[in-house]
């Protein structure tokens, strides 16, 4: 882990009075990112702030129970990268939208069925369907979080 992005990022980290633990995860979690992007670890390459890569990776690391620190983590980077003038602007918050919530897709898709079981017209079903993800692009437009417990 010695590579001269990883120590340039490790030092940042210090500067900015990280503990060494979360150092550490942060360190691992990017050599983790690195690997997916089949990236070289000893030099940065477009490939690691590509927006279509980011969004594979949210997409691959969904379920993961360290998700939010992966995230924590790749962001923390990309600021780094910001910041270190490596990139001119950030893909991070770009690709962390267009990352489709696989939990609501599958209830649209459950709620679907349920109209097809109803024996609800094609046509309103497409309707129906058409207007939850009309309602979902907007909400995540405004950056508004779905809430889909109820709780505010």
């Amino acid at each position: 882990m010695t590579a001269p992005v990883f120590t340039s990022y490790q030092n940042w980290l210090k500067s900015k009075s990280y503990s060494d633990a979360t150092i550490r995860n942060y360190l691992v979690d990017l050599k983790k990112y690195f690997l997916f992007t089949n990236s070289n670890l000893d030099q940065v390459t477009d490939k690691i702030f590509d927006q279509d890569n980011l969004t594979s990776y949210f997409q691959n690391i969904n379920q993961d129970p360290n998700y939010k620190r992966f995230l924590a983590s790749l962001s923390k980077f990309f600021q780094f990268a910001l910041d270190q003038h490596l990139i001119s602007s950030n893909p991070f918050s770009k690709a962390l939208k267009s990352e489709p919530d696989i939990n609501l897709k599958e209830m649209v898709k459950l709620y679907q069925q349920q109209l097809e079981s109803k024996k609800f017209s094609l046509s309103t079903i497409k309707n129906y369907i058409n207007d939850i993800h009309q309602f979902i692009n907007w909400v995540q437009n405004e950056n508004r979080p779905i809430k889909i417990d109820g709780s505010k």
